[in-house]
C-alpha cells in the first residue's frame, strides 16, 4: 500500500465543538474533511448538514471541490446531511463509496417505538446524484487510503443493541455490516478513521493490518460507540487500544469515560474545529 505524505483531517461535525473562535456549531452525528496530499475527501456528512455548511464556511474549506464522499455507516447521524438541499447540490455528482447495504432501512428501538433512522436518500436518488460506488471488499480508491470494505470479525463484542432493519421479508437485528472505517497509510504507520465503530475498533484494527499489510497503528480517531458500555468493558476496550496506537482521538459516540482514560501524551482532542496533521 502506497504512503499519503501530507495528511490533514479536520471535524466538521460533531456532538461537542472544541474552539471558541470561529464561533462553529455541532450536533449529534459526525462529520470529517480529509486532505490527503492533493486529494481531497468528506467523510461521513452529519445528521442534518447544517453544521457542516456553516462550519467549512468559517474554516475555510471549500466543499465544492471536494472528490470523494464516503460513507462509514446508513444512520442518518452520519448520512443525513444528504437530505440537506444546499450540501447535496455542492456535492452532487462527486464519487460517493459506500457499503451495499448502506441502503437498507434502518431503525432504532427508542422507548419501545421502532423509529427510522436510515440514509434519506433512495438508491435510485444515490445514483442520480452520485458517481456512486457501493463494495463489499477493501478498495484502495487512492493513493495511501483505503475504504475497509466490510469489516472482519475476531471475537470482539460488536455494538448492535437495539438496532434493526427491514425488507420485505420483515424486521430483523442489523448486525451493522455497512459499518466502513478510512485505513490512510503514513510515513508515522496506519491512521484509522471510524465513524461509529459498531464493529468494535478493536476488530476494525486487526482488519486493517490484514488488508493493508502494515502492522504499526499511529492514531485511531472517530467514534469508538462506547457510550452505553459498562465501565469494565469501556477500560479494556481503551487498555487495547492504548497499546497499539501511539495517538487516540475519540468523538461522537465514544463517550467521556473512554476519552477520560487514555493518557495526556496519547490523547488528541477531535470535537469540532479540531485537525489532526501529519506533515512529512
Amino acid at each position: 500500500m502506497e504512503q499519503v505524505k501530507k495528511l490533514k483531517i479536520t471535524v466538521l461535525s460533531d456532538n461537542f465543538t472544541s474552539t471558541i473562535i470561529p464561533p462553529l456549531i455541532g450536533e449529534w452525528g459526525f462529520s470529517a474533511y480529509i486532505e490527503a496530499d492533493q486529494i481531497r475527501i468528506l467523510y461521513d456528512v452529519g445528521n442534518s448538514g447544517l453544521p457542516v455548511l456553516h462550519n467549512a464556511k468559517l474554516l475555510g474549506i471549500d466543499l465544492s471541490k471536494v472528490d470523494y464522499v464516503v460513507l462509514s455507516h446508513g444512520h442518518s447521524d452520519h448520512t443525513g446531511g444528504l437530505g440537506n438541499k444546499e450540501l447535496l447540490e455542492l456535492l452532487k455528482r462527486k464519487t460517493l463509496i459506500a457499503h451495499p447495504s448502506i441502503t437498507e432501512k434502518k431503525f432504532l428501538n427508542w422507548s419501545r417505538r421502532l423509529q427510522y433512522i436510515g440514509l434519506p436518500l433512495t438508491r435510485e436518488e444515490l445514483e442520480k446524484n452520485f458517481n456512486l460506488i457501493l463494495t463489499k471488499k477493501p478498495l484502495e480508491f487512492t493513493k495511501g487510503v483505503m475504504f475497509s470494505g466490510e469489516v472482519k470479525r475476531y471475537g470482539y463484542k460488536e455494538y448492535n443493541s437495539g438496532l434493526f432493519k427491514a425488507s420485505e421479508e420483515g424486521v430483523e437485528e442489523d448486525k451493522l455490516y455497512d459499518d466502513i472505517a478510512l485505513f490512510i497509510n503514513t510515513p508515522r504507520g496506519l491512521v484509522i478513521l471510524t465513524g461509529c465503530g459498531h464493529s468494535n475498533i478493536l476488530n476494525i484494527i486487526n482488519y486493517a493490518k490484514e488488508v493493508t499489510g502494515v502492522d504499526k497503528i499511529y492514531a485511531v480517531l472517530g467514534g469508538f460507540h462506547l457510550l452505553s458500555s459498562d465501565d469494565q468493558h469501556v477500560k479494556d476496550v481503551i487498555n487495547k487500544l492504548s497499546s497499539q496506537a501511539s495517538k487516540i482521538a475519540p468523538s461522537h459516540c465514544s463517550g467521556n469515560l473512554a476519552k477520560s482514560l487514555i493518557t495526556k501524551e496519547q490523547f488528541i482532542d477531535f470535537g469540532v474545529g479540531k485537525s489532526f496533521e501529519i506533515l512529512e
